[in-house]
């Protein structure tokens, strides 16, 4: 079984929207879900976002964006996915390594 999904696309292209939809399809079959977002799904990973997002105002190195978009996953994937899987829930995430790529 499927246990991790991941949305992506560019901004704008409807994958808050899906992930909605899939949320009250397993809700409606009383599956387990978490549903989490990249950058975000932590309360760092919230404090990284606001940092990436007012940072866009001013010039960021390459090297300093993606370190910061891969230290948040990896806070993300221990706080909260392997823990959401280890307790037998599916997870679905607004962006994840795709979207690094």
């Amino acid at each position: 079984m499927i246990r991790l999904i991941s949305f992506e696309g560019g901004d704008g292209s409807g994958k808050t929207t899906q992930v909605g939809l899939l949320e009250r399809y397993l809700t409606e079959r009383d599956m387990k879900w978490v549903s989490t977002r990249e950058p975000g799904g932590t309360e760092l990973g919230k404090m990284m976002r606001r940092v990436l997002l007012e940072v866009r105002k001013e010039k960021i190195a390459p090297a300093t964006e993606l370190f910061l978009y891969l230290a948040d996953r990896a806070q993300h994937v221990q706080d909260v996915i392997q823990p959401s899987l280890a307790g037998g829930a599916l997870v679905l995430c607004d962006r994840f390594t795709d979207s690094t790529l």
